[in-house]
């Protein structure tokens, strides 16, 4: 039996077995709790085991390249090591028509496999220099046969280039392992009103604290690097956090909902649910809102348009007005100028850039009736302008206008 302990670097390890047709398995040490296996049969490398959260690899890879075995539950994984790797070969004499899906399969396990020994010894490399990560041959228990055979200068070769793609993005101290969690939605929100939606809804859709940033990279169907990226972006701003990747998966400490303020849990469940028209007033009948932080002016603002027949709809926090604008698809939208956070110069110009509200009624509520207010106003996409107080036929006026209100 050989068992020889090496601490040279994982290239000359992977080149010193490439010359060798043996078979064996390397196991690589980092600490107590992080470990990985290499399986190699011939000198080529069939599989790879460990690492931070193996299983959920195994049954985030299996989801995505084989669902129609992990919905057979035809493999119910209790260890990620060489047992997996059996598995499959199993279900491969079983049915060749898998053998691509397998394949790719096993190959994305192999790159994450050594993408992450060779990010963990660079950080070793530059923090504690002293230290190397242990290498261990063993060939007591090593694979018989090999349905996979990846060369070994070939696969080195690409691992490399994606981590030096990694370190030209500046990701070098991130790992795809980690879990983003949303700390801040409505930040989040206002930093993606002036762009498409779609990433924002991206976002706040499939980040639930729970997803690593490789698995978010599959659901969301964005490359790694990128997410990555965009991710490192918003945890500088403090709108992001990053979680280490759990012993087990029941340990996330996911903040709580309750944990946030009430304005951001609204916002988590308006964009978290449908949000396609979901207007569930009765739609013969006028719909108004009212974007004013004053209880005052909302309540004026409802006793005008409530006697006329119409729905009412007021918010008063000026953030969440978009998701719940988008929500509900007002007919008309009055909006008061100055507002915390985001004033009402702002919020019209964010309104206009959204195709569902291009064509709403904007009307502007003030108390500054100057002419420099009103030329703004026009400028950022309002159609009306109304000074305070409110008068209620200037109200009604502008509702029969739009067709709102029968003359």
């Amino acid at each position: 039996m050989l068992k020889q302990k090496y601490s040279f670097s994982l290239a000359s390890h992977l080149s010193h077995l490439q010359s060798r047709p043996f078979r064996c398995r390397l196991d690589i040490e980092a600490s107590r709790e992080l470990k990985w296996s290499l399986y190699f049969y011939l000198g080529r490398l069939i599989w790879a085991g460990g690492g931070a959260d193996p299983l959920e690899r195994w049954h985030r890879l299996l989801n995505h390249y084989c669902p129609e075995i992990s919905k057979l539950k035809q493999i119910n994984l209790e260890t990620s090591k060489f047992d997996g790797y059996l598995r499959l070969s199993s279900i491969l004499k079983q049915d060749m028509s898998r053998r691509s899906q397998i394949a790719a399969l096993v190959k994305n396990t192999l790159d994450e496999v050594l993408f992450d020994i060779l990010q963990y010894e660079h950080q070793l490399e530059h923090k504690q220099p002293n230290r190397r990560l242990s290498f261990t041959y063993d060939d007591s228990d090593c694979p018989k046969a090999g349905f996979t055979l990846a060369r070994i200068d070939r696969t080195l070769t690409e691992i490399i280039q994606k981590w030096q793609l990694w370190q030209q993005m500046k990701l070098t101290p991130y790992s795809p392992n980690l879990v983003p969690i949303i700390e801040q939605p409505e930040q989040l929100l206002l930093q993606n009103l002036d762009n498409s939606m779609d990433e924002y809804w991206l976002l706040t859709k499939f980040i639930d604290g729970k997803q690593t940033l490789r698995s978010l990279s599959l659901l969301m169907q964005k490359p790694l690097p990128d997410l990555t990226s965009l991710c490192v972006q918003y945890v500088s701003f403090g709108i992001m956090s990053f979680l280490e990747i759990p012993k087990t998966r029941e340990n996330y400490s996911v903040k709580n909902t309750q944990d946030l303020p009430e304005h951001s849990r609204e916002i988590k469940q308006l964009l978290t649910g449908d949000l396609s028209a979901d207007r569930s007033f009765e739609e013969s009948i006028p719909l108004v809102m009212c974007i004013d932080d004053s209880p005052t002016v909302a309540t004026q603002m409802k006793q005008i348009v409530t006697s006329q027949g119409c729905h009412f709809f007021e918010i008063q926090n000026p953030i969440m007005a978009i998701p719940k604008l988008l929500k509900i698809q007002p007919d008309i939208i009055f909006l008061d100028l100055v507002m915390p956070i985001v004033n009402g110069y702002e919020l019209c110009a964010q309104i206009r850039r959204i195709s569902q509200a291009k064509d709403t009624p904007i009307v502007i509520l003030t108390g500054q009736d100057g002419l420099i207010d009103r030329v703004r106003a026009k400028i950022v996409g309002s159609s009306e302008f109304i000074s305070k107080p409110v008068n209620q036929e200037r109200v009604l006026s502008i509702l029969r206008k739009y067709m709102l209100l029968k003359s």
